[in-house]
């Protein structure tokens, strides 16, 4: 692909939304609406995104090289640090929790997995990345710092997770992606299967015919 400047960017804003599991994702370039819920001022450390990879070489007795790759584990992760200190930030940062009183926070005895779709914006002046997370798992990305010198803030991190009824895991949105590679063709193989191939076998015209004797 040729140098595109318009694929650049230097988000200096940064928006973070939270909905229900599965909450179809806003329009690109506008304002999430209800039910997504805007989670407000963040660091400016910004947005990091964490995708690892472990994998497995098979090796064979005659390859010692590796013919073939297997994906033991992939962790993919979003963390940013949230500064609003209210319900929905102190609900991500701590996976849940009681929110039923007002002006009221309790952290819960039982901690339970507290899920969430994410939308995540990026915007660079008139442009935009956007993300989309279908289901992720939210929790704590780190300590809670509170120092005289900086905003205090609650490091949340975003654990993607399967959702069935998804199209992908995550989906990253802009007009300046390019154009989609073709498909590449299965290669097809040519070999007969086990059971055709014996059938095909067909006794040669030139064998010798069993002899019919007459009984004495």
């Amino acid at each position: 692909m040729a140098l595109n400047n318009a694929t650049l960017s230097i988000p200096g804003i940064g928006y973070v939304y939270l909905a229900p599991v599965g909450t179809p994702r806003p329009d690109h370039g506008t304002d999430a609406r209800t039910p997504w819920v805007d989670l407000g001022h963040s660091s400016e450390d910004g947005l990091t995104v964490t995708f690892e990879v472990e994998k497995t070489v098979k090796k064979t007795w005659r390859n010692r090289v590796g013919v073939r790759e297997t994906v033991d584990d992939v962790t993919f992760n979003f963390a940013w640090t949230a500064l609003q200190f209210d319900y929905p930030s102190l609900l991500a940062y701590f996976s849940g929790g009681d929110d039923s009183q007002p002006g009221v926070f309790g952290v819960t005895r039982e901690i339970a997995s507290y899920e969430r779709a994410v939308y995540i914006r990026l915007v660079d002046g008139k442009a935009e990345i956007g993300i989309y997370i279908a289901r992720a798992g939210l929790g704590p990305g780190g300590e809670i710092e509170a120092s005289p010198e900086e905003f205090a803030g609650m490091p949340i991190t975003a654990t993607v997770l399967d959702d069935e009824t998804a199209e992908h895991l995550v989906s990253w949105l802009s007009p300046h992606l390019g154009t989609p590679d073709a498909p590449i063709a299965a290669k097809q193989s040519t070999a007969l299967p086990f059971a055709d191939t014996t059938a095909a076998i067909a006794p040669s015209p030139s064998a010798p015919k069993a002899l019919s004797l007459p009984r004495g």
